[in-house]
């Protein structure tokens, strides 16, 4: 996220507001992808639904941790890093194998292409 923040500092005569709205959207999906992958390793499954966080998504979105300089607050900072320790921690107690079942995937992608060819999805 600070390389982002920066990257657009560095633009010139950026529309000031608009590049905020990227940023905030840009810094609410870096928390839902933590929270996604997350619920991958814990639950193992995947959760696009975020009613429990949505209000937290949308105040991120909606620039509640971005000051007035267009920095974000410690407050931000925080969050992220405690999603990324929650992360570590359930990438190392996941019960996840280490590597796919190639075999699995490769009936899967074969059965998708088949019922492609023959029209039905």
């Amino acid at each position: 996220m600070t390389n982002i923040v920066k990257d657009y500092d560095k633009i010139g005569k950026r529309k000031k507001k608009e590049d905020d709205n990227h940023l905030n959207k840009h810094a609410m999906h870096l928390i839902r992808l933590f929270m996604m992958a997350i619920d991958i390793l814990v639950k193992e499954e995947i959760n696009t639904y975020r009613k429990d966080e949505q209000e937290l998504l949308l105040s991120i979105r909606n620039g509640s941790f971005q000051k007035s300089d267009g920095a974000f607050s410690e407050e931000f900072y925080e969050l992220l890093a405690e999603y990324e320790k929650k992360l570590e921690y359930a990438a190392k107690n996941t019960n996840l194998p280490e590597e796919p079942d190639m075999g699995k995937v490769q009936d899967f992608v074969m059965s998708v292409n088949e019922r492609v060819v023959r029209d039905e999805i």
